[in-house]
């Protein structure tokens, strides 16, 4: 099967080739679905009209003729040099480049959907089969959902283009961050447009089980959405959420609230799905079916026994299907975690090497799968190697701009890298991303020992106390509120977390902390980072935590 890297070159290069079809002929585009679900034996010719048929179809609203026009003249009328096609259309070249970019990207995202759908849609059709042999209704697939049009409540009808591009965005960013998962394509989801139709109905003639209903009140300094999750199928609601935000430049806003709703609805939806398994009994489910329930109880990782039960899922889902994809990079990021975050202080090595071995295997069958990138990205980190960690971590970001925890990523590496204040930023936008997401301590954590090397304590005790609030188990995060409620001159209320630390974790030291507790290779961090870090232990040393064997130089 061809991989998402693959079919985007495939299309690039076919675009590019559109006008000499002798140069079309190994394209790997002929024998894709999506193609060959048009005509069981393609030819170049149909690859050529399916392109131009696309773009027409994509670019068909007023607003998108511009980026129309690019692509006529960069690729199905071509203009000698793109020179030439921008000083046609009128454009600085830059604007032109970035509207080119732009429309190859729609293209080969909406293509790659159409793809998708026709693979998922094959099973469903087997399943419809055996339905009606069976005189029973097919089951819609596990994690399926129709994004509808969202209403555009606000009186100034120039707000449509908005309401539009966060749907058109929030449908592709879906397909992204659920792997396996079967979103309907914007065509489809937008011919309910306008019309007064039930859910159920939805839900039955898609064969989808959720569908995503939202609004939109666009104000001259703020944006207001509105979004619930329904079960399409029992007419449900699931979820609801209200987002509102500062209107700052289109895109920006945009990319937030996209990046937002795409994080919430995929935990909700794999949540849901999980419970629904569940109740069918322990022994119930396929592996997807296992890999599934893994994953729902592995986005609670505050708990130390989530982290042996997921895995345990896991485990039971590679015995059914070894090269399950999901279950191996379930395995690989629970045992990271489990290392990371301190849940599991001895076998270090042994940790990384499961979860690095796991890692490789996936990336061998999958390697565009968002687990696979988000798995590197944090062993780079535990290996101490930052600058390759943030390169991974963007390219998490490239695949989910919605992925808080890659955000979290970038914020811990430029943190160990000495640079603290970028560091900040990175926390920051994690935060403004999944202001409710259960992980939300992680970057919090980060985010107060930042603001506390920057000699930022109000700031830092602010961030502290709420990642204990979401997190109230782990002893490293009493250790760091205690030590800026210490630098904030809350010395009392210093002084007690540490003794509720002391009943989590007896004998702390400062040694111990340092060494024990550390979650990267000390001698791989800056020296920045570790003299800005004496601020901490000079405040936990205040408050009393005991040294054991003199000064210590840096944190964990």
């Amino acid at each position: 099967m061809i991989s998402r890297v693959e079919f985007e070159t495939a299309v690039k290069d076919a675009l590019r080739h559109y006008a000499r079809p002798d140069l079309l002929f190994g394209n790997r585009l002929l024998q894709a679905d999506v193609l060959q679900r048009r005509s069981a034996a393609a030819t170049v010719q149909d690859l050529r009209t399916m392109l131009a048929a696309t773009a027409g179809t994509l670019f068909a609203n007023a607003r998108d003729q511009k980026l129309h026009r690019v692509l006529e003249l960069t690729y199905f009328n071509p203009a000698p040099k793109q020179e030439t096609a921008a000083d046609r259309l009128g454009l600085p070249f830059s604007t032109y480049r970035r509207h080119l970019t732009t429309g190859v990207g729609r293209i080969v995202d909406w293509l790659w959907q159409q793809e998708q759908q026709s693979l998922l849609q094959e099973r469903p059709a087997r399943e419809t089969d055996v339905a009606k042999e069976s005189g029973r209704d097919a089951e819609p697939h596990r994690l399926s959902i129709v994004v509808l049009p969202f209403l555009n409540l606000s009186q100034d009808p120039a707000a449509d283009y908005l309401v539009c591009g966060i749907v058109d965005s929030l449908i592709t960013d879906l397909t992204r961050t659920l792997p396996g998962s079967f979103v309907v394509s914007r065509s489809t989801a937008f011919s309910y447009q306008s019309r007064q139709v039930p859910v159920r109905q939805i839900g039955r003639e898609l064969q989808v089980q959720y569908a995503l209903e939202g609004s939109a009140q666009v104000e001259p300094d703020r944006i207001r959405i509105n979004a619930q999750l329904i079960d399409a199928q029992a007419d449900e609601h699931l979820w609801a959420e209200r987002f509102d935000t500062e209107r700052r430049t289109t895109l920006e806003v945009q990319d937030e609230i996209v990046a937002r709703l795409a994080r919430a609805i995929g935990v909700e939806m794999v949540r849901n799905a999980a419970a629904r398994i569940r109740t069918r009994g322990a022994n119930a489910g396929d592996a997807r079916d296992l890999a599934m329930q893994g994953t729902a109880v592995a986005t609670d990782l505050s708990r130390s026994t989530a982290a042996v039960e997921a895995i345990a899922l896991f485990r039971r889902a590679l015995a059914l299907d070894p090269d399950n994809v999901d279950a191996m990079v379930g395995i690989a990021s629970t045992r990271i975690y489990q290392m990371v975050n301190q849940f599991q202080t001895s076998e270090r090595e042994a940790l990384l090497q499961e979860a690095q071995s796991l890692t490789l295997r996936a990336a061998a069958l999958a390697p565009d799968h968002i687990g696979v990138r988000k798995s590197r990205a944090v062993l780079l980190r535990a290996g101490g190697q930052f600058a390759e960690a943030i390169v991974a971590a963007k390219a998490v970001i490239a695949l989910n701009p919605g992925e808080p925890t890659a955000y979290r990523e970038l914020g811990l590496n430029h943190l160990y890298l000495g640079e603290t204040s970028e560091a900040v930023d990175w926390f920051r936008r994690a935060d403004r991303i999944a202001p409710q997401d259960r992980a939300r301590w992680t970057w919090l954590q980060g985010l107060g020992r930042a603001l506390m090397q920057l000699g930022e304590d109000a700031e830092a005790l602010r961030a502290m106390r709420l990642a204990l609030q979401s997190n109230i188990n782990l002893g490293r995060d009493r250790a760091y509120l205690a030590a800026a409620e210490m630098l904030a001159g809350e010395e009392a209320q210093a002084k007690l977390q540490l003794a509720k630390l002391n009943e989590l974790d007896p004998g702390l030291t400062i040694r111990r902390f340092v060494e024990e507790r550390s979650s990267v290779p000390l001698a791989a961090v800056s020296p920045i980072y570790l003299r800005e870090s004496e601020r901490i232990l000079a405040a936990l040393r205040n408050a009393g935590m005991p040294d054991q064997q003199g000064r210590i130089t840096g944190t964990s």
